[in-house]
């Protein structure tokens, strides 16, 4: 008996109802009732609801049952890929639209001791909260003392609570951080649950986010089998944390750390992490050239996109880019051509793609003109050109010409800063544009685990089933609502909306 219908049967029993009374009052199949409670079968989502409703469940415990249901639909591994995957959407959401100003100046923890007491050259702790709090001081030290903060991380994935740490500290600090890590991805054999990469990646990216460091990420994964030899009492521990003036080993379990003042061993093991390096592959790669998250020039076939506007490279011609391009900016005829070699390219190889986008961020539109671009290089649209751009995105859906999905926007928080672009099976591109003391900073971040990259893929392609996006209809009938509340202040001249396709396709 699976979980859902385990609870399904406490729940019938606590009602006092027996399976045919539920089954009359809530239309459903007495035997297909029966089957679920038993386990044979998984409710259909329609019915799920009925039961809910004929059950009288509180809001807590539907929104119990619905994710149990969730869990029996793809296994705990997927629905917990998806719930990762959704928080680190909207972690970056919130991280790029509220800043915190830098203000912050943090002072060691060693700041009352004797100032001429050289720290011992090496120390011993056990214990998981003491080696927490080591790692703490230490990081605490290097960037209070240090003029230019260095840190080098070797650790496992489970050990969030250092890239945590090390955020909080950063976040408002007036400090800059040089951060590089090399990822141990330990996975255990027969493990289901989420993955371990998106586990991290939530606190990776988080860091990227900080305009304060400058951060690299590696990564390796590590192919274990359950028996895991005894307590490990040596200088060559499998993880490491290097500053400028200390280094930390730390055991398998993370439960003990030595921890050596020593310039001999900051050397010994800052050799030993660019050997590391060499043997490891990105994890992460950011960069914010202009050029790089454009890449205008690279081959590739968008097969799935989760942006705050439909893709405008369907709706822009030559004509409309010759118009918008500023044509004062310094190579104004190369970014021309290019661009619209871009646009002309993404047309004809991503006929197929899934597009998800954000009503909230295309009003926003309708009423600036603002696209994700440097505003040096484009002048706005004008009202005609954005309804018209909302004419035929309306259009390419209703006569289902495209793959188009529109966010609930209040099930997933996705603001202007962030799009989402699965290209192909070995690449996907993280774009961020967002503004810093109104200067607009782009980055890409380029995601090339295999693992990372199928989880991203299978939560994309579940997205049109799920209750993230709105009903086909439900899009149309807002998509008509903007067309109507703009049309006038497109065009002063109309004195009624625009008309729009009736929903027969006349």
């Amino acid at each position: 008996m699976s979980l859902l219908s385990q609870r399904i049967t406490e729940l019938i029993s606590e009602s006092g109802e027996t399976v045919l009374a539920l089954a009359e009052m809530g239309s459903i199949n007495r035997t297909t009732l029966q089957r679920v409670k038993s386990g044979e079968r998984l409710p259909t989502r329609a019915m799920l609801k009925k039961l809910i409703r004929v059950l009288r469940l509180s809001p807590t415990e539907a929104a119990e049952l619905e994710k149990l249901w969730a869990i029996a639909q793809v296994g705990e591994g997927i629905y917990a890929n998806r719930q990762k995957i959704v928080e680190l959407i909207e972690t970056i959401s919130e991280l790029t639209e509220y800043k915190i100003p830098y203000s912050k100046e943090l002072k060691s923890r060693d700041d009352k001791k004797d100032p001429d007491e050289q720290p011992p050259a090496m120390q011993i702790v056990c214990g998981e909260k003491q080696v927490l709090s080591l790692i703490e001081k230490s990081i605490d030290q290097e960037l209070s003392k240090q003029v230019k903060p260095t840190i080098k991380l070797t650790i496992p994935y489970t050990f969030s609570a250092v890239y945590d740490y090390l955020f909080m500290q950063l976040l408002g600090n007036k400090k800059t951080l040089d951060l590089a890590d090399v990822l141990c991805l330990r996975r255990e054999a027969g493990d289901t649950a989420a993955d371990p990469m998106l586990g991290a990646l939530k606190h990776l990216i988080a860091l990227t986010l900080l305009d304060n460091v400058n951060y690299s990420s590696y990564s390796y994964t590590l192919e274990t089998n359950t028996g895991v030899s005894g307590p490990e009492m040596s200088a060559l521990f499998p993880y490491f944390i290097i500053t400028s003036t200390v280094v930390i080993t730390i055991s398998r379990d993370l439960s003990q750390a030595v921890r050596y003042h020593d310039p001999a061993f900051v050397r010994l093991y800052s050799d030993c992490f660019a050997e590391i390096l060499a043997s490891t592959r990105p994890f992460i790669l950011e960069s914010n050239n202009l050029f790089a998250v454009f890449d205008l020039d690279r081959k590739f076939k968008v097969e799935m996109v989760v942006e705050p506007l439909p893709c405008i490279a369907y709706y822009t011609d030559r004509d409309l880019l010759e118009a918008k391009l500023n044509k004062d900016f310094p190579y104004y005829e190369p970014l021309l051509d290019a661009v619209d070699r871009y646009f002309n390219y993404f047309r004809q190889v991503s006929t197929g793609m899934l597009n998800v986008f954000s009503l909230k961020n295309l009003r926003q539109f309708m009423n600036d003109g603002n696209l994700v671009f440097p505003e040096e290089i484009y002048h706005r649209l004008t009202p005609s050109e954005r309804l018209m751009i909302l004419q035929q995105v309306r259009d390419d859906l209703f006569f289902e010409r495209r793959r188009l999905f529109a966010v609930d926007d209040q099930k997933l928080f996705l603001n202007q800063a962030v799009e989402f672009i699965y290209e192909s099976c070995d690449c996907l591109r993280l774009v961020l544009h967002y503004r810093i003391a109104g200067r607009i900073v782009y980055k890409t971040i380029e995601l090339r685990e295999a693992l990372v990259i199928a989880a991203f893929k299978e939560f994309f392609l579940s997205l049109p089933d799920s209750d993230y996006v709105l009903p086909t209809e439900t899009t149309l009938a807002q998509l008509d609502a903007l067309l109507a509340e703009y049309a006038p202040a497109a065009d002063p001249n109309l004195t009624k909306p625009l008309v729009i396709v009736a929903q027969t396709g006349v």
